[in-house]
């Protein structure tokens, strides 16, 4: 897929991976709709971008802010050519300490957002014969991990969800295709960036958020591309901290 002149929505546009994969389709020359939680995240991209991309600041937990945007969308946008799902939230907690609102909040950041997006902007997608919905997953949603219960719950339901569309959706479009993701030096979750750049210093293997983005571009313009991609740092020799 030749992504020049593309639409491309990209959710949690301005966070470790979504910014990385913003730049790298600035470089391809797509159509960019950039979505964000909070003005701050998105005033980054506008300083960098200026105005050539359409930017939208939605909390996806207010569903009346969130249909909102929806209904905007469908109405400004002819035709979708890539939905890339990445906003999400990491509650890493025993099972004790979690809160209900942390449960509802994870599933309806990680796995109901991905969900209302791919189905209330169907019929963009399917405008174009080539369209993919393409969703962040992560190992864990294929490996259960202690005191991980809620994270792990969400993701899994997240592949369950995209490898049932691709069954769906066999042989027509949208295409769906889930990243099953290792972990990567970004904000995300409870840990700090900076705890994370020490443990990769000391040889703890992570993505950086820029080889992830050109890994991801590489996949959404295979045209024969898997529904699914396992990738895991250390199986792709990272591990050894590198200055840029």
């Amino acid at each position: 897929m030749k992504l020049k002149d593309k639409t491309v929505i990209i959710t949690g546009a301005g966070g470790g991976i979504g910014s990385a994969l913003v730049e790298r389709l600035f470089r391809e020359e797509a159509k960019l709709i950039l979505i964000e939680k909070t003005k701050e995240a998105l005033k980054k991209l506008v300083s960098k971008y200026g105005e050539r991309y359409k930017y939208y600041v939605c909390d996806f937990l207010d569903k009346k802010e969130f249909f909102g945007l929806v209904k905007h969308l469908n109405e400004e946008l002819d035709e979708i050519e890539v939905l890339i799902n990445v906003a999400g939230i990491g509650i890493y907690k025993p099972l004790e300490t979690v809160s209900l609102k942390e449960w509802d909040n994870s599933f309806s950041l990680n796995v109901t957002a991905p969900f209302i997006l791919t189905k209330e902007l169907l019929s963009k997608l399917q405008k174009s014969k080539t369209s993919l919905v393409l969703n962040i997953g992560s190992g864990a949603g294929v490996i259960p991990m202690k005191n991980r219960s809620v994270y792990c719950s969400t993701k899994f339901a997240l592949r369950g969800l995209t490898l049932s569309l691709v069954e769906e959706f066999k042989g027509k479009p949208p295409f769906f295709c889930l990243i099953t993701l290792g972990s990567t030096l970004t904000r995300f979750g409870p840990m700090s960036l900076e705890e994370k750049i020490k443990q990769y210093e000391g040889g703890t293997a992570y993505f950086v958020p820029e080889w992830v983005a050109d890994k991801l571009i590489e996949i959404i313009k295979d045209i024969d591309r898997k529904t699914e991609y396992v990738l895991y740092p250390g199986e792709f020799g990272f591990g050894t901290w590198k200055k840029p």
